[in-house]
């Protein structure tokens, strides 16, 4: 898709100056709620979602679209936590339960977690959480940036092979603060602490563990929406499966990209499950994927909870 010259304003330039010129929003950037999840308020603006098709390890699902997020919204600093997940429903799922209660959740299914949501809401008298959209999350993670990463870099540096790896090491240095993935990961996951956060406050978008959206996956979606700017986009009415964003602690580089994009597996991820028919409910065998929780925000009173 090719896309047309107008006035475009970067989201890094309305960052600087809603936070400039904003003082409800330097009194509500951040709250912590009543299970300990601490919450970075993400400005409206706009970017351009995928990637160029000179991107190194591109896809061709990640065709490039001018995206307005048209309101402010909060989002969870790190994934969820086996300990916030334990706190609210009893019971720790994960496959990395003896690393500590501050390592993200896992092994758990796109509709564990919607129910994880629901049950916060219920407890917090609010109808205010939910998971990002796809959209929303691959704003959050660029955070005003438009190359492969948030930080300086290419896949190409990242991610040698060949002749190229056998002549010069791989240039780790910056990756290595921002992300939790196969090179640095020890082949677990990490706490939120391990990585640097994005310009938006945000820790391990790109890593750790990939995270669930709330859109229904279509391979050719982005293609679909109308030239122009789209906006608040949520994906397609119905589907199969749901979007999964970011990369995790087994993630080669080039799967890190801002713009990369996969899938639940709902059929492969319950193989384990005993039940005829199986549940939807039983623990996930993917232990590489988890989320992250959306709080609108109410721009008139500046919610700092709930």
């Amino acid at each position: 898709m090719k896309i047309k010259n107008k006035i475009f304003v970067p989201s890094v330039l309305i960052l600087f100056f809603y936070l400039l010129n904003s003082s409800l929003l330097a009194e509500s950037a951040i709250f912590t709620n009543k299970l300990g999840m601490r919450f970075v308020l993400i400005p409206a603006g706009n970017f351009i979602m995928g990637s160029p098709e000179s991107e190194e390890g591109r896809q061709w699902n990640e065709t490039q679209h001018k995206v307005v997020i048209s309101k402010s919204f909060y989002m969870g600093d790190t994934e969820v936590t086996q300990g916030q997940w334990e706190k609210l429903v009893g019971f720790n799922p994960s496959s990395f339960s003896d690393l500590g209660k501050n390592y993200p959740v896992d092994s758990i299914s796109w509709n564990q977690c919607v129910e994880f949501i629901r049950v916060l809401n219920d407890w917090e008298k609010t109808d205010k959480y939910r998971l990002p959209t796809e959209a929303e999350w691959e704003y959050a993670c660029r955070a005003g940036s438009d190359g492969p990463y948030f930080f300086p870099g290419d896949p190409n540096k990242f991610q040698k092979t060949g002749l190229k790896a056998k002549l010069s090491k791989n240039d780790t240095a910056v990756i290595n603060t921002y992300v939790v993935y196969k090179a640095n990961s020890l082949s677990k996951t990490q706490p939120p602490d391990r990585a640097k956060p994005n310009p938006f406050g945000l820790r391990n978008m790109p890593g750790n563990v990939a995270e669930f959206c709330s859109d229904w996956y279509q391979p050719d979606a982005y293609s679909l929406y109308p030239d122009g700017v789209v906006k608040d986009p949520k994906g397609p009415d119905s589907g199969d499966e749901h979007v999964v964003r970011g990369g995790s602690f087994q993630s080669t580089a080039d799967v890190l990209r801002s713009a990369a994009r996969d899938y639940t597996r709902t059929e492969a991820w319950l193989k384990t499950d005993p039940q005829m028919p199986k549940s939807i409910w039983w623990y996930s065998d993917c232990f590489n994927v988890g989320f992250r929780v959306v709080c609108e925000f109410d721009e008139k009173t500046g919610n700092v909870s709930p």
